[in-house]
């Protein structure tokens, strides 16, 4: 699955590496847990692009950690952006305090591809040692943060809001911006769409415009069959 609108707004148009990325939702709107997912492929496939050597190196380690305490990541949803089970390894500290330290952890372990996590509110000091942890494993960090005055400071590379946009009995759509990361399309909307089809359950796309009205049309652009 490659989502070339996506793709776009990002700064060098790949996901960067040995950095956080932050995705943001705002109040009561449903939490991007698609959105992080299909971040945390990306970042796992940059992995493992490269020469032979490197893919060899790639494929000892790599894993996507997911830390899940509350028990909300389903991983059969996870096929549907072309994450496999294997690929997967889910985290389930104790307390806060477990969730930060592990999360430390993995973000410093070479071993480890992307590290995804819903992490609670985070003092300056934990960010600047998260950002650490990342540089030095190499991977990517992916934080799930609500909007909102604990959010307001960050040590992210980027950073991007996902909203639900409205949707059809058999697509279900998010409004997607990019609003921090420097050299990226800052503010342009993408609509990322995933099929609720039983014959397309995996057909994922991202497109730049939607012509609004009965039926709401996308007037589109650039699309993948996931892999």
């Amino acid at each position: 699955m490659e989502l070339e609108a996506v793709d776009e707004l990002l700064p060098g148009k790949k996901l960067g590496r040995g950095v956080i990325h932050e995705v943001l939702w705002e109040g009561k709107n449903p939490r991007p847990f698609f959105f992080a997912a299909w971040m945390a492929r990306m970042g796992g496939k940059e992995r493992h692009e490269g020469t032979e050597a490197r893919r060899h190196e790639a494929t000892k380690g790599g894993k996507i950690v997911w830390c899940d305490p509350r028990g909300e990541v389903y991983p059969p949803g996870l096929l549907g952006v072309g994450i496999s089970f294997s690929e997967v390894l889910l985290l389930r500290p104790g307390n806060a305090e477990e969730e930060i330290w592990a999360l430390g952890e993995c973000l410093g372990c070479k071993g480890v591809g992307v590290t995804v996590a819903q992490p609670p509110v985070l003092s300056r000091v934990v960010r600047g040692g998260l950002q650490g942890g990342a540089e030095r494993g190499g991977g990517v960090g992916i934080l799930m943060r609500r909007m909102g005055a604990a959010s307001l400071h960050h040590a992210a590379a980027t950073r991007w809001l996902v909203e639900p946009a409205r949707g059809e009995r058999t697509v279900q759509r998010w409004k997607i911006q990019l609003i921090h990361g420097h050299g990226g399309r800052l503010h342009k909307p993408v609509y990322l769409e995933c099929s609720r089809e039983f014959d397309s359950m995996h057909r994922v796309r991202a497109v730049e415009e939607l012509v609004g009205g009965s039926g709401e049309k996308v007037a589109a652009t650039r699309h993948r069959r996931s892999g």
